[in-house]
């Protein structure tokens, strides 16, 4: 057994059950890190699973924390824990250093658990970070260490703090591949001109026209956009049109008007502007699904839907929508 390839060993671990790899931790010295590459290497701690305390042994057991390849934590606000707690989560952090995907649902006011790592290594193969942080200090200087970066998430939900607060400085080549971001649209304004990113979903706040070309100076098209406005559908579509014209997937909430029913006029100047972005293929507007189907004689065109949608297309929907069983719902 001894003289099998570490590759082997790691290959049959893979479908050992936990119960079976936690046994075999306890064996010998040799099984003991083939069983912790397994047993670490996805790591999902929160209050509800009842592992927190997992943080405690990748903060005093560093070889055990390079094992680590995906580590997601949340802690629930209801259910708060002691600042000595986030004392160790740093010392995890900073221990887990192969990590691919880094997930840090935790109080929005502790981003310097991010420090200690970002002023001492690199994270060469971090992919995905996902934070309840607002876009500071703390958060700028470790996405610094982060070169291979596809995924951001940051800043989702500004407060009237962060709002007013100033930016800090970010480098225009940290993050050089970042390809998606979700967050606010005061700090997509920062991250995204200057960087390969395809991919946008904007919380809290609202997206302005004047922001628009920001965005736009994306080094790729523009193909994925999700935000909020408080601009009129109308011209913020004709907006959008003149600077990102490459939009395959588009969903718009606008919170202007929002209580009044779009008219006929309405349906037709949308529809008039979606079919001017050529590669669109799926739009929503505040929660509608607006309908399309590929043009006829022409199939690298869309028609799109220029009218409400009739709510009753069969006969037969008679008796579904007006049988007691439906109006009981």
């Amino acid at each position: 057994m001894y003289s099998l390839p570490v590759e082997l060993l790691d290959s049959v671990a893979q479908y050992l059950p936990y119960s079976s790899l936690a046994t075999l931790a306890q064996t010998c010295s040799t099984l003991c890190p083939v069983a912790q590459r397994v047993l670490y290497r996805s790591v999902s701690a929160s209050a509800w699973s009842q592992n927190l305390c997992v943080i405690d042994t990748l903060a005093k057991k560093p070889h055990v924390a390079r094992f680590v390849r995906s580590f997601y934590i949340a802690i629930d606000s209801l259910a708060p824990v002691f600042l000595a707690y986030y004392r160790q989560l740093a010392k995890a952090i900073l221990n887990m250093s192969e990590l691919t995907s880094l997930t840090l649902l935790v109080d929005s006011s502790v981003s310097w658990v991010l420090k200690e790592a970002s002023s001492r290594i690199h994270f060469p193969h971090l992919l995905q970070f996902t934070c309840s942080f607002s876009f500071d200090e703390n958060v700028a200087r470790f996405l610094d260490r982060t070169p291979s970066l596809l995924e951001l998430e940051v800043d989702s939900i500004p407060t009237v703090f962060t709002r007013n607060s100033s930016f800090p400085y970010l480098a225009p080549t940290s993050i050089p591949q970042l390809q998606q971001f979700i967050g606010s649209s005061r700090t997509a304004k920062l991250i995204v001109p200057g960087r390969p990113v395809r991919s946008i979903h904007l919380n809290g706040g609202g997206l302005m026209e004047d922001d628009i070309p920001l965005l736009a100076r994306s080094t790729v098209p523009l193909v994925i956009l999700g935000a909020v406005t408080n601009v009129p559908p109308v011209p913020f579509l004709e907006t959008l049109h003149r600077h990102v014209p490459h939009l395959v997937y588009l969903r718009v909430m606008s919170t202007k008007d929002i209580f009044m029913s779009p008219t006929a006029e309405f349906y037709e100047q949308v529809a008039s502007i979606l079919t001017s972005f050529t590669e669109l293929n799926a739009f929503e507007l505040s929660g509608m699904h607006w309908g399309s189907q590929v043009k006829k004689n022409d199939g690298a065109k869309r028609v799109w839907q220029s009218a409400p949608l009739q709510t009753r297309n069969y006969p037969e929907d008679d008796l579904l929508f007006g049988s007691e069983i439906f109006l009981a719902y």
